[in-house]
């Protein structure tokens, strides 16, 4: 009988993931661009990724990142 328990166990755990993975996939890609200056260039925006169908010529978004109380924002 226990090796029926631990099999069913076994089976549940995959469907858990399976159920956790849509769930990441949905969200945008951040778009990661780093901070420019050469002190704060570990620092990467945390927004999400600019439309790649924008017209050309179109102003990016405001690149932020916020670590604890500090927030960082460049253009």
């Amino acid at each position: 009988m226990t090796s029926r328990t631990k099999a069913k166990a076994e089976d549940e755990a995959p469907q858990a993931s399976s159920e956790a993975q849509p769930a990441e996939a949905e969200q945008p890609p951040l778009c990661g661009k780093p901070h420019f200056l050469p002190a704060l260039v570990h620092i990467t925006c945390q927004e999400p990724a600019p439309d790649p169908d924008l017209p050309p010529g179109t102003p990016e978004h405001e690149h932020r990142h916020q670590d604890g109380d500090a927030l960082y924002v460049w253009q």
